[in-house]
């Protein structure tokens, strides 16, 4: 992407809507997330974990209403986060629906200037280039705007991507997105004892997200990796270009060169 260009990049997101009068306390029990405090129109980002403290779900949560929340997540995702939450419900004025919307990714100088009419208006958190993402039953894409490759910049600013990154045991401290998903001030939600007990004795997670480079071409993702001959971590994603992403063993410090295969990979910790 050319900086300075401003683009208009069509996405999809899978929605859960909450709505009722318990929606809110009912979502604070269950998300990281300290859903009482995101004003009317904001949005936030949450983990949704199991009793153990694992991810089940990465999620942005936007109140449109006084008792009425949305959560997007990346598609494919809304049938499990649905379940999940739906699941727990007992004797709570909390009702679930679940649809998919179009959005429009906007990246480059300017875009979080732009007024939109939305349901989901969300700044983008660690985007680089400025970005803002823009959510609802009837958001298109402007004609003829150029586009940039979300994945691109995914992989550049660190995001973890559900399926990627955010697997079967990967904790809310492995991802480095604590500081923006998690609040340590609001009341018990399923999976906090993990996560505040790790926070609160400063303790490093086994492994960490960093980021990965290669000569393009030469490291698939979904590959383990060995630093001195020993097993160090996994690539989760990969571009052509070489740039891609992984999570190391705690007791390694970077930079550091890795093997993968046949080739060698350079890590080094996102920002």
């Amino acid at each position: 992407m050319t900086e300075g260009v401003l683009t208009a990049t069509p996405i999809e997101r899978d929605i859960v809507m909450v709505e009722g009068s318990d929606a809110r306390s009912y979502l604070q029990t269950q998300l990281s997330q300290d859903i009482e405090a995101i004003d009317l129109a904001q949005s936030a980002w949450s983990f949704i974990l199991d009793p153990k403290g694992s991810i089940e779900a990465l999620v942005r949560i936007t109140r449109i209403g006084h008792d009425r929340l949305t959560l997007d997540v990346e598609p494919g995702y809304g049938d499990s986060v649905r379940a999940r939450l739906d699941g727990h419900l007992f004797r709570t004025d909390a009702r679930f629906s679940q649809s998919t919307w179009p959005g429009v990714a906007w990246r480059g100088d300017g875009s979080s200037k732009q007024r939109f009419d939305a349901p989901i208006v969300s700044v983008c958190s660690g985007s680089s280039p400025e970005g803002i993402d823009v959510i609802g039953p009837n958001v298109s894409a402007p004609a003829n705007m150029p586009t940039t490759d979300l994945e691109v910049l995914r992989i550049q600013t660190g995001w973890p991507a559900m399926g990627n990154e955010i697997t079967e045991g990967i904790t809310p401290a492995m991802t480095g997105l604590i500081d923006i998903t998690v609040s340590f001030d609001k009341g018990c939600y399923t999976g906090q004892e993990l996560v505040a007990r790790t926070h609160h004795r400063g303790a490093a997670p086994t492994k960490r997200l960093v980021r990965v480079t290669a000569e393009p071409g030469t490291a698939p993702a979904r590959i383990e990796f060995t630093i001195e001959d020993q097993p160090a971590g996994e690539i989760t994603s990969m571009l052509a270009s070489g740039e891609g992403l992984g999570y190391l063993a705690r007791k390694h410090t970077t930079p550091v060169v890795a093997t993968a295969g046949d080739h060698q990979v350079n890590l080094t910790e996102i920002g």
